[in-house]
C-alpha cells in the first residue's frame, strides 16, 4: 500500500502542481511541501498540514492520510468546460440554457454550486440539453455540496469522538 507521500505526489501531478504552486495554495513555503514529497519529515503528517494539502488538492483527507475512502471531491468529479476563446467583453457561455437556469438558481444556490454548474460539460458537449437538464444538473450538484460539507474531513472543526454504544 502506498504511503501519504505517494499520494501526495500522484495527486499534485494530477492536478499538474508543482511544489511552488501547492505552496501558494496552501500557505506553507516550496521547500516545506518538497520535504513533504521526499520524506524528509518522516512518516507522520499533522492534521492541520493534511487538511490544508487536501482542500489545495481536491482530494479527500482521509484519502491523502490513509488511502481509504474517494479520492474525488466534487470538483474533480464533474468535467470542466474550458472555453477555447474568451471574447474581450468577458465569458460568453456555450450554452445559453444554462445561463437562464443560473439566472434562475442564483439567488437560491450557494455560490459554489453556481461556479461548479459552470464547469460541466453536458452528455453531448455539441448540443445545448436545455433548462430543465440544467436546472436538474444545479439540484444534484446541491445535494453533493450539502454532503461534501457535512463531510467532518473537510470541517475545520476537530473531528467529534464517536458514539459509544452501550453493552
Amino acid at each position: 500500500m502506498a504511503d501519504w507521500q505517494t499520494r501526495l505526489t500522484e495527486a499534485m501531478e494530477a492536478r499538474g502542481l508543482s511544489g511552488s504552486e501547492l505552496a501558494r495554495r496552501t500557505g506553507f513555503t516550496a521547500q516545506y511541501i518538497n520535504s513533504l514529497r521526499n520524506k524528509d519529515r518522516g512518516g507522520r503528517l499533522p492534521h492541520d498540514t493534511g487538511r490544508r494539502l487536501a482542500a489545495a488538492l481536491g482530494v479527500s483527507l482521509e484519502w491523502l492520510v490513509s488511502g481509504s475512502g474517494p479520492r474525488e471531491r466534487l470538483s474533480d468529479v464533474y468535467p470542466i468546460y474550458r472555453p477555447d476563446e474568451e471574447p474581450a467583453s468577458g465569458f460568453v457561455d456555450k450554452y445559453p440554457s444554462r445561463t437562464e437556469a443560473i439566472a434562475l438558481l442564483a439567488s437560491a444556490a450557494p455560490a459554489d454550486v453556481i461556479r461548479a454548474l459552470l464547469t460541466v460539460v453536458p452528455p453531448n458537449p455539441a448540443k445545448d440539453p436545455g433548462r430543465a437538464f440544467w436546472i436538474d444538473y444545479a439540484k444534484q450538484l446541491a445535494k453533493d455540496y450539502r454532503r461534501i460539507q457535512a463531510d467532518p474531513a473537510f470541517s475545520d472543526a476537530e473531528p467529534a469522538e464517536p458514539k459509544r454504544r452501550s453493552k
